[in-house]
């Protein structure tokens, strides 16, 4: 587990499946930034079958306050050609949005990330009108590259995306140590 003072990030486990699935597919727990695509739940259970959803080159850890899951971040290998991943993330219920929970989640997945891998950077890519997005981004000390004209379909349009990176020596892994 890595503990912030807001939350938690820990690994899914077999007993969080069922609710976990219910919170991944709720398209009204989205927002309208992100996609409406649905899983399936045998693909879903699969998938953590094979690695618990976490692994070398992809995987995600579920954000909690306390014992409550509000959201889920992650991370998958950019380019092949890259010396990089990009992490994504979402928090459930919009009753949890601006909370600082996101904030939290990306610094300390960074943190983690950077200390556990031999990578040298991070990006982050979000909607180009996600505004809150955009803040996590930058209080989280990442540095706007450049836009992604119209490269995300959803809601029956394309949209911009805004990309965002943080390298190795950016961060202060000094004092991390997770718990």
């Amino acid at each position: 587990m890595i503990r912030g003072d807001k939350i938690i990030l820990r690994t899914v486990r077999e007993s969080d499946l069922d609710d976990l699935f219910i919170l991944v597919n709720e398209v009204k727990n989205r927002g309208e930034f992100l996609t409406g695509e649905l899983y399936s739940e045998v693909d879903f259970k699969n998938q953590f079958h094979k690695h618990g959803f976490w692994g070398e080159d992809e995987g995600f850890l579920l954000i909690c306050v306390g014992d409550k899951i509000v959201g889920r971040i992650g991370y998958s290998r950019t380019m092949p050609y890259f010396d990089s991943l990009e992490i994504w993330y979402a928090i459930f219920n919009p009753a949890d949005w601006n909370k600082g929970y996101s904030t939290q989640a990306v610094s300390l997945l960074v943190k983690h990330l950077f200390s556990t891998r031999k990578i040298n950077r991070i990006q982050l890519v979000t909607d180009a009108r996600n505004e809150a997005s955009k803040r996590v981004a930058e209080k989280c000390g990442f540095k706007y590259e450049g836009t992604a004209r119209k490269a995300l379909f959803n809601q029956g349009e394309h949209h911009d995306m805004e990309i965002y990176s943080l390298l190795r020596d950016e961060v202060n892994l000094r004092d991390y140590a997770p718990s």
